[in-house]
C-alpha cells in the first residue's frame, strides 16, 4: 500500500493488521512520514479538544478579542474558528519547514520513487514466460530483487540500454545505490529514449548514499533540462542549500 493510502486509513481509522505492521514501520524508519502523522494527529486533537479546561479557557480569550459576541455576522461555532487558527498555524509550519533540514536520505525518501514502466507494459489477462515480461511484471508488482536480477540478465544478452535504467530504479529501491550509479551512468551515455530521466535517478542516488555534491550537480543538470522534474530537483537545491 502507498504512503498516502496509508496516512488516508490511519485518519479515518482504518487500519487493518498488516496496514499497522507497515505504518509502525514507517513510524520508526521514515521521518517525513512521521513528520505528517504528527501533523494530522495535532489537527484531530484540535477538534477533539472542546470539553478541555485549557481549551474552554482559550476560546474565551479568542471571542473576547474578536468580539464575536458583538458581532451582527451569523455565529460560527468557535470551537471551529479556532480549530481552523490552529490548523492554519500547523499548516504555515508544516509547509514551510518540511524540506528544511532534512538529510539527504530524509530528502531521497520524500522525493524518490521507482520510474514507471513504460518499456514493456503488462496486460492484465495476458500471462507470458519470456523474460521481458517476468522482469517487467516483478518491477510492476514491486518484486525489485527479482527485476533487478532479470533486468541484469537481459541486458548481458540483448546490451538494449533500457534494462540498465530499469535495473538501477530497481537496485535504488532495494537501498543499493552505490550499484546503481555506474548503471545510469552507462545508461546516460547510451542516449535512448529514457535518457533525459537519468540525472534525477542519479541525484536519488547520490542522496541515498549522502554524496549531497554529486548530487547537486546532478539536480542542477535536472533544473538546466528544465523538463522531467525540474521543479522537485530545485526544491531540493533550496533544501541542500
Amino acid at each position: 500500500m502507498d504512503r498516502e493510502k496509508l496516512l488516508e486509513n490511519f485518519i479515518q481509522g482504518r487500519l487493518t493488521e498488516k496496514d499497522q505492521q507497515e505504518f509502525d514501520r514507517l513510524l520508526t524508519t521514515d521521518e517525513v512520514f512521521r513528520t505528517e502523522v504528527n501533523f494530522h494527529s495535532n489537527l484531530k486533537s484540535v477538534t477533539q479538544a472542546e470539553d478541555d479546561d485549557n481549551f474552554r479557557a482559550l476560546l474565551a480569550d479568542f471571542e473576547a478579542e474578536a468580539g464575536l459576541e458583538k458581532s451582527s455576522i451569523p455565529r460560527i461555532p468557535t470551537k471551529w474558528l479556532v480549530a481552523a487558527s490552529v490548523i492554519l498555524l500547523i499548516g504555515i509550519s508544516y509547509f514551510f519547514m518540511i524540506d528544511q533540514n532534512l538529510t539527504s536520505q530524509e530528502l531521497f525518501i520524500k522525493n524518490f520513487e521507482p520510474y514507471p514502466n513504460v518499456v514493456h507494459p503488462i496486460v492484465r489477462g495476458k500471462e507470458g514466460i519470456d523474460t521481458k515480461t517476468v522482469a517487467f511484471r516483478a518491477y510492476q508488482t514491486g518484486d525489485y530483487e527479482t527485476s533487478a536480477e532479470l533486468f541484469e540478465e537481459l541486458y548481458t544478452v540483448t546490451e538494449e540500454s533500457p534494462y540498465l535504467f530499469y535495473q538501477a530504479n530497481s537496485l535504488i529501491q532495494l537501498n543499493k545505490a552505490k550499484e546503481a550509479i555506474p548503471l545510469l551512468q552507462n545508461h546516460l551515455k547510451a542516449g535512448d529514449d529514457l535518457s533525459d530521466k537519468t540525472n534525477w535517478y542519479l541525484a536519488m542516488a547520490y542522496l541515498q548514499i549522502d554524496d549531497k555534491e554529486n548530487a547537486i550537480k546532478m539536480l542542477e543538470s535536472v533544473l538546466r533540462n528544465g523538463k522531467f522534474k525540474a521543479e522537485e530537483a530545485k526544491d531540493i537545491l533550496d533544501a541542500l542549500e
